[in-house]
């Protein structure tokens, strides 16, 4: 599979194509992208995607006005 569909999100999104293709060639974020997925695993994350509020873990699927409720209690 190509990088096609990443380039049209890119495009969409508004970014400089001809930066976003050179740092997609040189894997400037793969060592982030790693990172991000270690510390996943390490709070237990086996799935996409995880919801955190103030480090609580949701696992259930939350109605919006839950994670609302949810994030409006964090801030308490």
């Amino acid at each position: 599979m190509g990088n096609g569909y990443l380039v049209e999100y890119a495009n969409r999104s508004g970014l400089d194509i001809s930066q976003f293709l050179q740092d997609l060639s040189q894997g400037a974020y793969v060592n982030r992208i790693n990172t991000d997925i270690e510390g996943g695993l390490r709070s237990g994350v086996t799935t996409a995607p995880a919801l955190f509020i103030n480090g609580i873990r949701y696992l259930d699927r939350l109605s919006v006005e839950q994670i609302k409720a949810a994030i409006v209690a964090a801030n308490d």
